[in-house]
């Protein structure tokens, strides 16, 4: 962990070389991982970094396969569990498939992961040559999840903080209780009822909530303050 620290203090891609060289003791060749972290506008931003080789990673990209590919689209998905590459999990996307197996990427487990700020990451495995199988993964998994949790913890911490700034303003507590149930779906005049203030006092506290956070409305009010960890 000490090792993996240093290495994302220095970039993204530092770290995830420095875990590439811990799973290949695990006995894998590559390694990736990508991390989407949800914003005010509708696309998250996406962070990416592999040690892929770099023929596939250019075919992959030229070919815009981050928006196909089924290992990464998992990240959607509320399943939980590691997933072991199989021919089934790659069965809407057969050509996409074959190319990647053709540039040596054949056999591979991936792990997704969700932290702070809802923030959703995938760290995938890869090697050109062996089935990943189930006596291996009984005396290495844990590790593997393990890892995934700390590089999501590392690259997103750094990320949250480049994207969204910690903010200097604080909410105070009728604030963040007015927002929480706005973003339940209640109106004012049922917020105050809930609360026992009146409407023109809930108005006011999200008039004050919205001048803190620097947005223009309620929606924006609830979705950045949740972003912010306020809420």
């Amino acid at each position: 962990m000490n090792r993996l620290t240093l290495s994302a203090g220095r970039s993204n891609a530092e770290a995830l070389k420095e875990l590439a060289t811990i799973v290949h003791h695990l006995g894998f060749e590559y390694c990736s991982y990508v991390l989407q972290i949800p914003t005010l506008v509708s696309e998250p931003s996406v962070t990416w970094a592999s040690t892929y080789p770099a023929a596939w990673l250019e075919h992959y990209f030229a070919n815009k396969y981050l928006e196909i590919d089924p290992v990464i689209q998992r990240t959607s998905s509320p399943e939980l569990s590691p997933v072991v590459w199989t021919d089934d999990l790659f069965e809407s996307q057969p050509a996409f498939w074959e190319e990647a197996k053709s540039h040596g990427i054949r056999h591979g487990w991936a792990f997704t992961t969700h932290g702070k700020r809802m923030t959703t990451g995938m760290l995938s495995l890869a090697r050109s040559h062996e089935v990943v199988t189930s006596s291996e993964l009984a005396e290495t998994e844990m590790k593997l999840v393990w890892l995934s949790h700390i590089i999501h913890g590392l690259i997103s911490t750094a990320e949250i903080q480049r994207l969204m700034p910690i903010s200097d303003c604080e909410l105070t507590a009728r604030e963040s209780e007015v927002l929480r149930w706005s973003a339940a779906g209640k109106t004012a005049d049922e917020i105050g009822r809930i609360l026992g203030i009146s409407e023109r006092t809930v108005t006011f506290h999200i008039s004050s909530s919205l001048t803190k956070l620097d947005v223009t409305n309620k929606t924006q009010a609830v979705a950045k303050a949740m972003l912010l960890g306020m809420l």
